[in-house]
């Protein structure tokens, strides 16, 4: 790697580390404990992103691309073993299966492409139903109890539900806000990595960037939110009509062919606060008593 841009990676980096951070810093977590999953990232893409389909990578070359000694990497291998036998296995939502159903399948949805009002029970389109199809084995109660404490569901009627978001979001850090986190920074690298790789199987996956002109007011930001969840939201709705009906029932899956591709679509709106330009040395006191 050419030293302008190993410098220039080094520098984004840093910029993305931030955030993480600051959230890691905020729930407890040390630079130690970063530090050991760090060394399973390594390890783990060493030996499965750099040797053949099928093939296993050998432990000098698992050191020789991470830089660390073997003894370090059998070190990270027991660590990886315990941290995967006590990390909360990753299953989608319940409440976002249901939610994403109400607003999806086709006998919950009107004429217009908007998610019917539903009675709990008692009727052949019902919230107990809808729950039994799209997260089969969970109470509806729970669900239902799960969606109007988040504010994704309002009632109506006399237990008539209507459902008031698109997407289930947890409003505070949970194991579920975490993992759904992750899910959204690991998908957007993930695009950038293919992107920016000279030798890819397929070709270059859709990224496009707007960036507003001029700075912003406090009024300004609230209105153009405001816009984005309207033409935003209508702009994702059609896209995942399209991938429900052109793509799956009306091209569907030819015999032999494999469907084994996730795809998805992601749209967020990002703020910078104002760069803060203290230098690092000037924004720590060494004269007060370490404790």
């Amino acid at each position: 790697m050419p030293d302008n841009v190993k410098t220039a990676l080094s520098i984004s980096l840093l910029r993305l580390m931030k955030p993480l951070v600051r959230i890691m810093l905020r729930e407890g977590l040390t630079y130690s404990h970063f530090a050991a999953i760090a060394q399973m990232a390594f390890v783990e893409s060493a030996a499965k992103d750099f040797s053949g389909k099928g093939m296993k990578s050998s432990a000098s070359s698992v050191c020789a691309l991470t830089g660390m000694t073997v003894e370090e990497v059998k070190a990270v291998l027991v660590e990886q073993e315990r941290f995967d036998s006590s990390e909360l296995l990753e299953v989608s939502n319940p409440s976002a299966r249901v939610l994403h159903g109400w607003h999806n399948d086709r006998d919950y949805v009107g004429p217009y492409g908007f998610p019917v009002d539903l009675p709990f029970d008692g009727s052949t389109l019902s919230f107990a139903n809808l729950t039994a199809r799209h997260a089969g084995g969970v109470s509806p109660e729970g669900i239902l109890k799960e969606l109007m404490r988040v504010g994704a569901v309002t009632e109506v009627g006399f237990n008539v539900w209507k459902p008031l978001k698109q997407e289930y979001i947890e409003p505070s850090l949970s194991p579920e806000n975490l993992g759904r986190m992750a899910s959204l920074v690991e998908s957007l690298l993930s695009t950038l990595e293919n992107n920016t790789r000279t030798k890819r199987d397929g070709t270059d996956l859709f990224e496009r960037t707007m960036i507003v002109d001029a700075p912003l007011t406090s009024a300004q930001l609230i209105e153009l939110q405001g816009h984005l969840k309207v033409v935003g939201g209508q702009f994702l709705q059609r896209v995942d009509t399209f991938a429900a009906v052109d793509l799956q029932e009306k091209m569907g899956v030819k015999p032999g062919e494999v469907a084994d591709i996730r795809a998805g679509l992601q749209c967020f709106l990002y703020v910078e606060s104002p760069p803060d330009n203290t230098r690092l040395r000037d924004a720590i006191d060494f004269t007060q008593p370490i404790h």
